[in-house]
C-alpha cells in the first residue's frame, strides 16, 4: 500500500468528512472507496466499448444515417434558420 498527499478545497473536505461520518468510516477510507468505485466503473465503461467498437461494421453507420428522416417530414420547430 503507498500514500498520496491529498489537497481538497475546505469545503470539499467538510462534505467528504460529513458523509464518511454518516457512513461510519474514516475519512481516508471513504476517499479510497470512492476512487476504487470509479476507477471500477471507468474500467467497465473503457470495456464495455472496446467490445462494442470491435463488433462494428465499418459503413453500418452511413446506411443507418442515410435513411434517418426518410419519408418524415420535420416537426414544427425543428428546421434550422438560414443565416
Amino acid at each position: 500500500m503507498s500514500t498520496f498527499p491529498l489537497r481538497l478545497t475546505d469545503e470539499l473536505k467538510a462534505i467528504v468528512a460529513a458523509q464518511a461520518a454518516k457512513a461510519g468510516v474514516s475519512v481516508n477510507q471513504y476517499i479510497a472507496t470512492v476512487l476504487a468505485i470509479h476507477a471500477g466503473a471507468q474500467a467497465e465503461t473503457e470495456r464495455y466499448f472496446t467490445a462494442r467498437a470491435a463488433r462494428a461494421r465499418p459503413g453500418s453507420a452511413r446506411g443507418i444515417l442515410a435513411r434517418a428522416g426518410k419519408r418524415q417530414r420535420p416537426r414544427a420547430g425543428d428546421r434550422l434558420d438560414a443565416d
